[in-house]
């Protein structure tokens, strides 16, 4: 049982550090927080959660019922093919700071408008679903079938870690001092993350 939890902390972990990714849902809510303050930017992660909740929910009914087709390590080789894709795509070809005369400005919208946009972003994303497919089919195969539990506790992390990650990075996006460091160190994250993901992308396609 030790083990089946450290996966849901290991899960929680991959998540967080995912939200430092480029992708829609990431620069949507960072430039909401950016422009329109701490509310905004959480108004808009609530709604990407709450998109997020629906798809993870999905992966976690359709997860075992993949794993015992006779295609199902197909799905697994494409979620992996993807995550490499991303790796690729998100590594940083230039290594200059963001620069902070480049931030727009943006006209305040209510807070539902927000919540409802930030909803569109993710749910409208099919990418997103293939993304939860690499992080849960894995560890609810391993576990799911041992512990009943599991399946919706992998839902709730996920949809628990996306919230709490994009309230805490609205949150901080407000103190100068991070704002400045990560506008001066965008491309370093985005290299870390790069390789954080190509290697999970390995370990997923090695153990199918």
């Amino acid at each position: 049982m030790m083990e089946a939890v450290c996966s849901l902390v290991v899960l929680w972990a991959l998540l967080m550090v995912s939200q430092l990714s480029p992708g829609p849902d990431v620069f949507f809510v960072f430039r909401t927080a950016l422009a329109q303050g701490f509310r905004a930017g959480s108004a808009v992660g609530a709604g990407i959660a709450a998109g997020f909740l629906i798809q993870a929910a999905l992966v976690a009914w359709v997860g075992g019922w993949l794993m015992a087709q006779p295609w199902s390590q197909w799905v697994l080789y494409a979620a992996a093919a993807w995550l490499l894709y991303l790796a690729w795509k998100i590594f940083p070809r230039k290594w200059a700071a963001v620069g902070q005369d480049k931030l727009e400005t943006s006209v305040r919208e209510p807070l539902p408008v927000l919540f409802g946009q930030g909803f569109l972003c993710n749910i409208l994303n099919p990418k997103c679903t293939l993304f939860i497919c690499g992080l849960a089919i894995g560890p609810i195969e391993q576990f799911g079938r041992r512990f009943a539990w599991y399946a919706p506790a992998v839902v709730l992390v996920l949809t628990g870690a996306g919230l709490f990650g994009w309230v805490l990075w609205s949150a901080l996006l407000q103190w100068s001092p991070v704002r400045s460091f990560y506008l001066r160190h965008t491309a370093l994250f985005d290299a870390a993350f790069s390789v954080l993901l190509a290697f999970f992308a390995l370990w997923l396609a090695v153990t199918v």
